[in-house]
C-alpha cells in the first residue's frame, strides 16, 4: 500500500508526463532484461571487434607481403633496366667504333688509290721511255707485238704491247694488249704480277671480249699460287658478270673443286 506522501508524487509525475506527451516507467524486471540486452550487444560487439582485428591483421600481413614483393620486383626491374641501359650504351659504343673504323678504312682506301694512281703515272712515264719503233698505227703495233708473242720473244712483245697501251689507250686493240701483258707474265711464271695485269683488263675494259678470259686467267694464276680464296673470287665474278660466257661453266667447275679443297694446305694456302 503506497504511502500518502508517495501518491501526490506519482500524481505529479503523471501530470508532467501528460504535459510532455511521454511517460516511461521501468520496473526492476525490465531493467534486468535491458541489462541482459546490453550485455548481449556488448558481447556481440566484442566478438565483432575480435573478428575485425583478426581480419585487419591478415590484411596487414597481405599488404606487407605485397610491399615486399613490389619492392623486390622494383629492384629486379631496376636491375633489368640498368642492364638494358648498360647494354644499349655498349651497343652504341660498338656502333660508334664500327663507324669510326669504317671511316678509317675508307680513308685508307682513298690513300691507297691515290698512291696507286701516282705509281701508275710514274710507271707510265717510265714506260714512255721504252724504245719503240717509229710512229706506227695501233694495228701495226699490235701485229708486231702478237707476232713476237707467238714467236716466244716475250720481252720484245711486252715492250710493243706496252707502247700500244700508252700511245693508243682508247684503241680497240688496247684491251688485247693489256690482256697479253698478263699472258706474258703468266708464261714467265710471274703469277702474282700476272693477276694484276689480268685485273686491269676487267677494271679498264669491262666490256672487252677478253674481260671474262682475263678473270678466268687471274683465277688460274691464283690457283698456281694456292690462293684459293682469291681464285674463287675471280671465278665467281666471272659467273656473275658474264653468265653467258663460254668460260662460266668451266669457272663453276673450278670453283667447286676449290671449295672441296678448302682447309687442305696441300692445295690452298689461303
Amino acid at each position: 500500500m503506497k504511502s500518502a506522501h508517495a501518491m501526490p508524487m506519482l500524481a505529479m509525475l503523471a501530470a508532467v508526463a501528460a504535459q510532455t506527451g511521454c511517460f516511461w516507467v521501468t520496473t526492476k524486471h525490465e531493467g534486468e532484461l535491458l541489462r541482459q540486452d546490453v550485455d548481449h550487444v556488448q558481447a556481440k560487439v566484442a566478438a565483432q571487434d575480435e573478428t575485425l582485428g583478426s581480419k585487419v591483421k591478415k590484411l596487414e600481413a597481405v599488404l606487407e607481403k605485397a610491399t615486399q614483393l613490389l619492392t623486390r620486383n622494383s629492384a629486379d626491374l631496376g636491375a633489368e633496366v640498368s642492364g638494358l641501359v648498360r647494354d644499349g650504351a655498349e651497343l652504341r659504343g660498338l656502333v660508334t667504333e664500327a663507324t669510326r673504323y669504317t671511316e678509317e678504312v675508307k680513308n685508307d682506301i682513298k690513300i691507297l688509290e691515290m698512291r696507286q694512281q701516282e705509281i701508275e703515272k710514274r710507271i707510265a712515264v717510265l714506260e714512255q721511255k721504252v724504245s719503240a719503233p717509229p710512229a706506227q698505227s695501233a694495228d701495226q703495233l699490235y701485229s708486231q707485238a702478237k707476232a713476237a708473242f707467238d714467236d716466244k720473244q716475250l720481252d720484245k712483245a711486252d715492250k710493243l704491247f706496252t707502247y700500244l697501251i700508252i700511245k693508243f689507250p682508247g684503241h680497240d686493240r688496247a684491251d688485247d694488249a693489256q690482256y697479253y701483258r698478263g699472258e706474258l707474265r703468266y708464261r714467265k711464271g710471274d703469277y702474282e704480277t700476272a693477276i694484276g695485269e689480268f685485273q686491269r683488263v676487267f677494271d679498264k675494259y669491262p666490256k672487252s671480249a677478253l674481260a671474262d678470259d682475263a678473270l678466268f686467267r687471274a683465277g688460274e694464276a691464283a690457283v698456281k699460287l694456292k690462293w684459293c680464296t682469291d681464285a674463287r673470287a675471280y671465278f665467281n665474278v666471272l659467273m656473275q658478270k658474264y653468265p653467258k660466257s663460254s668460260l662460266a661453266k668451266k669457272a663453276k667447275t673450278e670453283d667447286r673443286q676449290l671449295k672441296a679443297h678448302k682447309g687442305k694446305k696441300r692445295y690452298c694456302k689461303s
